[in-house]
């Protein structure tokens, strides 16, 4: 029997992943290994994700720090298309190191994210086997700690990214561009922008989750089966809340670590500076090619993540 209980109708999902009850009573080592399990499928499903999707990400990377004469999302897109090619512009940037990011920060948050949650249940009282508040707090919980972990990763990842963007637009050569992918100091200086990216780890793990296991547990109690359909479903509305709640952290994130040491500025100095060039818009810039690289990562994940857990 595994420390995981799982519903007699719905199979575990990516969003529930797989824990319906709790711990206790159940021995340690097979909580552990549960959890391990869990943890390695997540990690296996996000190295694949990025080498699916890393498009949408350098896309999304690359207008947030673009000041370039393209206005519009649609037409940046297809300039970089007709000027650099698929996968010179999008493809190749950045993309070892964000399926390392990827699955590092994944497999800790969703191997995290099922104990974290049935521990606040069990703190929380509600009338539901799972309660919003217990996902959402969850989800703040192991996204804080699994973004925490890959800061370093995130960081290279961001400013591999950033620097296609100033090169093609000549406000940095290649050379000064790629000599500032990485800190001066080994060390903690790779956790540079480390606050941000843990507020936007812990807000798009608990908008996933929350989008995710919410809709499914509704879509349950509605007397739907736990079907493909549901899944999608799912995976849409989990794309939606973590791409808008994330969305303030991710932008800040990405001028702050695209610039080398910050400019000398801290974070509040970027974001005053953001709001100066293009005022609230600015806090959502890339919102659209987060969230349609979003909701298809989390479907394909899932299934992922699933037969992984299977084998």
């Amino acid at each position: 029997p595994s420390c995981i209980q799982q519903h007699p109708v719905a199979p575990a999902s990516y969003g529930s992943a797989l824990c319906r009850g709790s711990c206790a009573g159940m021995s340690v080592n097979k909580c552990l290994q549960d959890l391990g399990g869990n943890t390695l499928a997540a990690a296996i499903a996000g190295c694949c994700q990025p080498a699916i999707f890393n498009p949408m990400d350098c896309l999304r990377i690359r207008w947030q720090v673009s000041r370039g004469s393209e206005s519009h999302f649609l037409s940046f897109a297809r300039e970089l298309l007709r000027s650099e090619g698929l996968w010179g512009a999008l493809w190749r940037p950045g993309l070892p190191v964000n399926m390392c990011a990827v699955a590092i920060s994944q497999g800790l948050r969703m191997g995290l994210y099922p104990t974290a949650r049935d521990t606040l249940q069990l703190l929380l009282p509600s009338k539901n086997s799972k309660s919003g508040a217990s996902m959402l707090g969850a989800g703040l919980a192991a996204g804080s700690v699994a973004y925490f972990v890959g800061a370093p990763f995130w960081l290279v990842k961001t400013r591999l990214q950033a620097a296609q963007q100033f090169i093609a637009e000549g406000r940095k050569t290649p050379a000064v561009a790629f000599a500032e992918i990485h800190p001066e100091r080994f060390g903690a200086s790779y956790w540079q922008g480390c606050s941000p990216l843990i507020a936007r780890g812990a807000l798009l793990t608990a908008g996933q989750m929350l989008g995710y296991d919410g809709t499914k547990t509704i879509a349950r109690d509605c007397g739907f089966a736990d079907a493909p359909a549901v899944h999608v479903a799912a995976a849409t509305v989990a794309g939606l809340a973590a791409a808008s709640l994330s969305a303030p952290a991710d932008t800040v994130l990405t001028q702050y670590q695209s610039r080398k040491g910050g400019n000398g500025h801290g974070l509040l100095r970027c974001a005053e500076e953001m709001w100066q060039e293009r005022g609230l818009a600015a806090f959502f810039r890339g919102w659209t090619a987060n969230f349609l690289r979003l909701a298809p990562t989390f479907t394909v994940g899932s299934l992922i993540y699933e037969q992984c857990r299977l084998l």
